[in-house]
């Protein structure tokens, strides 16, 4: 599903960048501005990022204990 209709950016790039930057041990917190950044963009209106957060941390191993 397209999220970022500026960037042309899909829930599943979203979801990847943001577990390939929880795994690098030397890795930045997951942002909107740093998941942009890892896929090679920038945000530009800005108007995604309430979904793009709800998706970088609807996985996160903070919130699977809080199940």
């Amino acid at each position: 599903m397209l999220i970022c209709s500026c960037n042309v950016l899909s829930d599943k790039q979203l979801r990847e960048a943001a577990a390939e930057m929880r795994d690098d041990p030397n890795g930045k917190i997951p942002t909107p501005g740093s998941v942009f950044r890892h896929l090679g963009c920038r945000p530009r209106c800005g108007g995604c990022f309430p979904s793009v957060i709800d998706i970088i941390h609807e996985n996160t191993p903070e919130n699977e204990k809080l199940k």
